[in-house]
């Protein structure tokens, strides 16, 4: 069981090395995602416009539920809505990183702190639309540890998502694991 899951990996990884090599206009190329619970999300991507202009961006969403069916005899299915926004992290892994760097900067600031960046909103069929600002603001919740709260508008729609101090370094060891394993991509 576990060579298969290797071997799978394995492929997984050079599949994604062949697409890597040139990323398709409007695409995301994604290198890492996930969840922080059930409503906060984020991921690094690479993002080609339809320019031809390569960069990589750090999504930062939130996923609200607008039907849930949880039935013994089929699968939970959901039907959701992701608010998110796309912060330019530069045009190589090592621009990914230093900025990565600085976001774990900013939650070593006083509680409070508030710093306006620009981003990218999605247009919701996986591509960056128009460009934006987004509010960060270094909180803690209660019983919980320091993180970072994005405040931005989606539409009519205003959004908050959190990013903790796990997840940042989280993020910031694939980007590192991922440079190792294409170390020409950039």
């Amino acid at each position: 069981m576990r060579k298969r899951f290797m071997s799978m990996v394995t492929a997984l990884m050079m599949v994604t090395c062949v697409f890597a090599q040139d990323i398709p206009a409007g695409l995301r190329m994604e290198i890492v995602e996930s969840d922080e619970d059930s409503k906060d999300q984020y991921s690094i991507f690479q993002y080609k416009d339809k320019n031809g202009d390569a960069q990589y961006y750090m999504g930062v969403g939130y996923k609200l539920e607008l039907l849930s069916l949880v039935r013994d005899d089929i699968t939970n299915t959901s039907f959701s809505h992701i608010d998110e926004a796309c912060f330019p992290m530069g045009t190589t892994r090592d621009q990914v990183l230093e900025n990565l760097d600085s976001y774990l900067e900013l939650l070593d600031k006083p509680v409070g702190t508030t710093v306006e960046l620009p981003c990218r909103l999605t247009n919701g069929a996986e591509g960056l639309a128009e460009e934006s600002t987004a509010t960060c603001i270094v909180v803690k919740r209660f019983l919980q540890s320091k993180r970072l709260c994005f405040h931005f508008t989606s539409g009519n729609r205003t959004a908050d998502a959190d990013l903790l101090k796990s997840s940042i370094k989280s993020m910031r060891l694939s980007v590192k694991l991922d440079k190792k394993l294409h170390p020409n991509k950039d």
